[in-house]
């Protein structure tokens, strides 16, 4: 069972892989997103810009953000690819692209993409296409570059994208608990 689903998952990553011609043009692309996508950078810059362009006036966003991105972040890279211990895809000796030497499952990249997005998607529901948009832009970006196979950035997807709503939804019970809690104590 374990042979066929890696099988499978070599088959979507190969048709994936080629689906755009390798050639400066989307090396060019993909390695844009590849390398913006693999900080955090790129959703604080997003966070920023929205605080600054759209005047949002609830600013805790932007904390959810943070711990959304650092308990992904965390269980991705020191928990996840050290129990998992995914070899990464061989790389092509032409790449000019090197991908990072530790584990592949499940890829940091991707979850720190969809912990991102759905946490401003949550919050900016108007630019919530753009968001996904980006996050399954630095996802793919991963399999074009041959740094990642299918599974890796599906399972970072959803390691992220579960971690964002835990941290909203026990993010909000904990916001509001310590507004009853100060609420009480001041009374």
């Amino acid at each position: 069972m374990i042979t066929l689903i890696a099988n499978i998952d070599r088959g979507i990553t190969a048709f994936l892989y080629n689906f755009f011609p390798h050639n400066q043009f989307f090396d060019y692309i993909f390695s844009f997103f590849s390398f913006y996508g693999s900080s955090i950078i790129i959703w604080f810059i997003a966070a920023l810009l929205l605080v600054i362009f759209a005047e949002k006036k609830n600013k805790k966003f932007i904390i959810y953000l943070a711990v959304a991105l650092l308990i992904t972040l965390f269980l991705t890279n020191v928990v996840f690819k050290n129990v998992f211990h995914r070899v990464r895809p061989v790389q092509t000796p032409n790449t000019s692209i090197s991908c990072p030497k530790d584990f592949s499952f499940p890829s940091g990249h991707a979850s720190a993409a969809f912990a991102g997005a759905v946490v401003l998607a949550v919050f900016d529901k108007k630019r919530k296409y753009f968001y996904y948009g980006t996050a399954i832009l630095i996802a793919y970006s991963r399999i074009y570059l041959g740094c990642h196979y299918f599974l890796d950035v599906l399972g970072g997807s959803i390691v992220g994208s579960i971690v964002a709503y835990l941290t909203l939804r026990f993010g909000q019970i904990f916001l509001d608990c310590f507004r009853g809690c100060t609420t009480k104590n001041s009374s």
